[in-house]
Order: C-alpha cells, then structure tokens, then sequence
C-alpha cells in the first residue's frame, strides 16, 4: 500500500475515527484504525463493536492495499505532523512508512484481515432528512438522555418515523429523550417520509452525539437507513453505523401536560441568565430554585443557608392564573434554555407538585417537561 494525502484531509479522518476507537475493550483489535487505500481516495474506519465509522478523504493512491494502526499511536503522530504532503508506504513485514519533506517515522501495523468489518445495513427502510434539520432536533434532545445504565432504554434517544397519534401533532419524524427527571421531544414534518417508513427505535446517545459532530452546522442530505438491529447515517464520506437499543420506550405522551392554570411568557436569554445567577446560590442547596409569580412578573428564588439568596425579578407576560409557585431543578432548566433557538420561552405550570411544560413561543414543534421538586412552601 502507498499513497499520499493532505495532512489537514489526514487530520480530518482521523481525528473522527479516533473517537470510536474503544480504550476500554478486551479486544485489542479494536483499538486499530483500518486504512484502505483504493483509487482515488483513502478510507479509514473505526470499530468498537457497538458503533463504527467510515470516512473517505481525497488521497493520491500509487498502490491499493489495507493496512491496521493503532488508534492512539497515530492520533498522536497525525496532530502532530506540519501542515505539507504526508506519504504513507506499507512494506511487506507490515511497518507502515510515514514520511513528510526530508524526515520519516514508522508504525508497525497488522494485518486487515483481522479487523472486524462495520456491518452494511440492507436499505429497505431509508429515508433523506436535511442534516441541519437533524443536527437540531438532536441538539435539542440529547441532553435529556439517562447518564444511568440502570435504565438501560433512557441512555437511548427514541427516534419515531411516521404519522404522530397525538392530535395536533403533524410530524412525521420525531426524537424523544428523558431521564426520569425531564422528557425533551423535538418533531419535523419532512418531505419523502410515507407510511412504508413507519418505525419507532431506540438510538445510542453516543451514536447521535458522533452523529451531530459531523452534521452540525451543515446543509445536505442526510440518509438514515433501519433495520431490526441496526441504524447508519450517510453523509457526504461519512458512514456511521450503530446497534440499536432492544426494549421498550416509556410511552413518553402520558408524562405531557394536556392542559395549564398559568402560562408565562418570558425572554429567553433573560431567563437563562436569570436561572444562571441563581444557580450559584442553588448550587450548595441541592440545585434548588423557586419560580413564584407575584404583581405580574416572574420571581426567580434561591435560598441556601450560610450561602445567601437570590431573588430575581424578570418581567414577564402571564396568561391564566396570576399566582403561582414551583420548584424545580435549576441545572434541568438551564439545560433546555441553552439550546432553544428562539427569542421568547412559554413556561406552562398547573400547579407547584405537578410538571412543567416549556416550549419556544414560535418556531419549531419542540416540548420539554420538567419535574418539580417539593418543598416546604410548595407544599404549602
């Protein structure tokens, strides 16, 4: 094998494969890169047996082959390298030659035969969604994934295709994530989606948090094709390929509050800065704050003893009921007011033992529950 590439296209590939490298396997095998040089381009892949990673970079292939690296050994040298040509050349006792201007180094490699090859899902359920749009419905769902394996289903991401059975809801694409403490469902309507692609899996956070880095802040289609035990992504050179999550999603429509006493509407990036300052105070107090609504504006409460308090008063537009209170977890609440988009936040609350409901006040079809906290004066 032999070939010439780029260290910025070399940089590029690698450093995405190397993040599905598994350190922690009893597997040594997968701790390698596979390298395939073919015409015209080099494709690098990454294994760890639960997810895998293809990527195709431009290269000038003056001999076709496939060759094993050790993934940590090469992350460290490719970042390394300056920023000019890089010729790679396998010899026949496996070393693989890398050299740049008038210096060279070696690797021992292994022979590719040895690597497990990522799996080719058949494209029987496959459907193009534009990546930015994804890129934004996972964004805005992944972080209420369970950090738990307890659960083993909440460290998954529910992605729903066809037809929502929720009145109002006119998606046909939809992805939900919860933890228990909070449930975030972001929905799309997109074109080419029929009732032949109806299907509702579980995905690996970690293979949609791979995913995002590769599709954020991009334009494009992204094809995603399902099987029984599988789901992959392609797009443009990049092949992502992931098992799916085998058991049963809570049925997440129970946990959505189909009615409120008291809407309120507010300024996001004031209420997320809001929340922030209280947040300090919250901190040494089990993240505790209270929201309490008094002569028409949002009081936003912290109260820790030996620490000190915090009430900030946000003006707000209050429909329904204009007395109310709750407590909630303030880290559950930054959370969400960090990835809406949108300019004004809609809190909905029934009651102060019952969820709360935020969505963005225009936009995207996006709901996010939090549960309450109780407490002395919300129990009062």
């Amino acid at each position: 094998m032999e070939f010439t590439i780029s260290k910025d296209k070399l940089a590029r590939g690698v450093q995405m494969v190397e993040r599905v490298v598994s350190t922690k396997s009893t597997l040594p095998i997968i701790g390698n890169v596979l390298f395939e040089a073919q015409k015209g381009k080099l494709k690098l892949s990454a294994n760890n047996l639960e997810m895998g990673m293809e990527v195709e970079v431009p290269a000038e292939v003056q001999k076709e082959g496939s060759i094993l690296v050790p993934a940590k050994t090469l992350a460290g040298i490719v970042s390394k390298l300056p920023n000019t040509k890089i010729s790679f050349k396998v010899n026949d006792r496996g070393l693989v030659k890398i050299s740049y201007n008038e210096s060279h180094l070696g690797i021992h490699g292994l022979p590719a035969d040895e690597f497990p090859t990522l799996p080719k899902i058949k494209e029987n359920k496959v459907f193009k969604v534009e990546s930015g749009q994804f890129a934004s419905m996972i964004a805005e769902t992944i972080f209420s994934v369970s950090s738990s394996e307890d659960k083993y289903v909440l460290t998954g991401v529910l992605l729903e295709v066809g037809k929502s059975k929720t009145n109002g809801d006119s998606s046909n694409l939809r992805l939900v994530a919860t933890d228990g403490y909070r449930l975030a469902k972001r929905g799309e309507k997109v074109t080419g989606i029929t009732a032949a692609h109806e299907m509702s899996v579980i995905v690996p956070a970690k293979a949609l948090g791979e995913l995002n880095k590769v599709i954020a802040e991009s334009s494009g289609d992204l094809s995603i094709i399902i099987s029984a035990e599988q789901i992959a992504f392609k797009y443009g050179d990049v092949y992502i390929v992931s098992r799916l999550i085998q058991g049963q999603f809570p049925d997440y429509k129970q946990v959505i509050p189909k009615k409120s006493k008291t809407t309120i509407i507010s300024s996001t990036s004031l209420f997320l800065e809001s929340a922030q300052r209280a947040a300090v105070i919250a901190s040494s107090n089990a993240n505790i704050i209270r929201l309490e609504i008094k002569d028409g504006k949002l009081h936003v409460i912290a109260n820790t003893p030996d620490v000190g308090q915090v009430d900030e008063v946000l003006p707000v537009e209050i429909k329904g009921e204009e007395k109310a209170q709750v407590a909630f977890n303030v880290r559950l609440l930054m959370d969400v007011l960090k990835v809406l988009e949108t300019e004004k936040v809609t809190l909905e609350l029934s009651g102060p033992l019952n969820p709360g409901l935020l969505r963005p006040t225009e936009g995207s079809d996006y709901t996010y529950v939090v549960m309450p906290i109780r407490t002395q004066e919300a129990a009062a």
